[in-house]
């Protein structure tokens, strides 16, 4: 597939993310839209699934980005269906099941799911890679630096979830339900453990396959490339934090921009920083 055709996918599905989970949610108190919420949550989620997949595409190659994406199904489906029938570390001190609002289940796990895992672990990837070496993509170093990359990524990964689980979990959508609840908007604590161990089982393999076997992009990456998967984690914050206090808690307006928008504004300065510097040292 042409380099360009893959780069004109990436934007396309860039800007249609970016309207319907942020503008449409900015627009919202001044313009009546239409109140299609669980449409704009699939389309929405698509839209990111397949800029995910695309961006890595152009920027990994196809050998990293199947890994990548196949390791980001394969694990995440296990642990959320060990999660789901009572182990695991997601179900290990409270139990939680999945309605039938996210559709269609492989075992007890909606597929939904597994892809949505994807759609953040790659942009939460690249923005650990900016924090930590002011560029997109790539895992070198010893092995402590790729442990260290694997759980700053997962980290990041994980706030997400601290702005997402109270809202998809709570009374305007039990896409899925916390059968004891827990202390931080009915979501038991350890979930957000369960989250942090299960991305950095995905993103250490990964990492460790992606320091022995080199990249193959399909491309250079310029700046406005690589900022994409910055501006799509923005999207999810500004989604997510001011969906409104019919859809979640309104301390996620405060919750949402400090969990996500620290990550968020370290990578866009490192991103910032390297662009002064090269300016600076042209040659």
């Amino acid at each position: 597939m042409p380099r360009r055709l893959i780069l004109g996918f990436v934007t396309f599905f860039l800007i249609a993310f970016v309207y319907l989970s942020a503008v449409r949610v900015l627009l919202s108190p001044w313009i009546q839209l239409p109140p299609d919420v669980m449409g704009g949550l699939f389309a929405g989620t698509l839209a990111l699934v397949c800029f995910s997949l695309f961006h890595a595409l152009y920027a990994l190659g196809w050998r990293h980005t199947l890994v990548f994406f196949l390791l980001s199904l394969v694990i995440s489906w296990i642990q959320e269906q060990i999660g789901v029938t009572g182990g695991g570390v997601f179900g290990l001190f409270g139990a939680y099941h999945y309605s039938d609002l996210l559709g269609m289940k492989l075992g007890e796990v909606p597929i939904l799911i597994p892809l949505c895992w994807f759609m953040m672990i790659y942009p939460s990837y690249v923005l650990a890679n900016f924090i930590v070496d002011d560029r997109p993509t790539g895992s070198q170093g010893r092995l402590a630096k790729i442990v260290w990359l694997s759980f700053l990524s997962a980290m990041i990964m994980t706030a997400w979830d601290l702005v997402i689980d109270p809202i998809l979990s709570g009374s305007a959508f039990h896409a899925w339900t916390w059968e004891q609840g827990g202390p931080y908007f009915g979501v038991p604590l350890q979930n957000y453990a369960g989250w942090v161990v299960t991305t950095f089982m995905i993103y250490l393999p990964y990492r460790l396959f992606e320091r022995r076997v080199p990249l193959r992009p399909m491309g250079s990456l310029p700046i406005w490339v690589a900022v994409m998967p910055l501006i799509a984690y923005g999207s999810v914050m500004i989604g997510n934090s001011f969906a409104g206090e019919a859809y979640g808690p309104k301390a996620l307006q405060l919750i949402g921009p400090f969990v996500m928008g620290i990550p968020l504004l370290a990578a866009g300065s490192r991103v910032w920083g390297a662009r002064e510097k090269k300016n600076a040292h042209p040659g």
